[in-house]
């Protein structure tokens, strides 16, 4: 039974440590050390220590993060929807998760593009790819739009939904969320060719 209780407060520390690693990059605390990453996480430094060995690897974790909620986010919209409304539901869906972790991960996204991971076998940039390229795939079949290239179509709209273009547009144009859906949407409609 210990071993469930250490194995719960493992997770609950890790847990609390990436939170933090979100509240240190917010404030622009990029150079952060374990040491000031465990004090605002209120835990021990040795307990840091054992969960992250460097603060890119708490960084490293914090993104992975993000991209695992997103992609819990675009599970959750129904598949059976109507193409262009799943298009609409995950291009809304993509801007509340980008303003939720947008201004932290905005400071430690990769140096590699999004292809080149895609290629290197990065689970979760592999996950974020098929379950974009479903719905645009979902639109082809529809006749909404002409995409012979589904990777290059994630691209583009990868591109458009970045979460820089999100925390530009709400936190230095004061746009609403539902104003950057709305215009993000229609730009990648436009590049994507979909006739919404």
């Amino acid at each position: 039974m210990p071993t469930v209780n250490t194995r719960s407060d493992a997770q609950r520390s890790r847990s609390v440590l990436v939170d933090a690693v979100g509240s240190l990059l917010d404030e622009g605390r990029i150079g952060f050390s374990i040491p000031e990453l465990a004090a605002e996480a209120g835990v021990g430094v040795a307990t840091a220590y054992r969960h992250f060995a460097a603060p890119q690897d708490a960084m490293q974790a914090f993104h992975r993060r993000a991209i695992e909620q997103l992609l819990e986010a675009f599970a959750a919209i129904d598949p059976a929807l109507d193409p262009v409304e799943r298009f609409h539901r995950f291009c809304r869906t993509w801007v509340d998760q980008a303003r939720q972790w947008g201004p932290a991960v905005r400071h430690i996204r990769s140096h590699k593009g999004f292809i080149e991971r895609l290629a290197a076998g990065d689970e979760s940039i592999t996950a974020l790819h098929n379950i974009l390229a479903d719905v645009l795939e979902a639109l082809v079949r529809q006749g909404k739009t002409i995409q012979p290239d589904p990777t290059y179509a994630v691209l583009l709209w990868i591109t458009i939904f970045d979460e820089r273009v999100v925390y530009d547009l709400t936190v230095f144009q004061h746009w609403s969320a539902a104003r950057v859906t709305d215009q993000l949407t229609d730009a990648a409609a436009g590049a994507l060719g979909i006739r919404l």
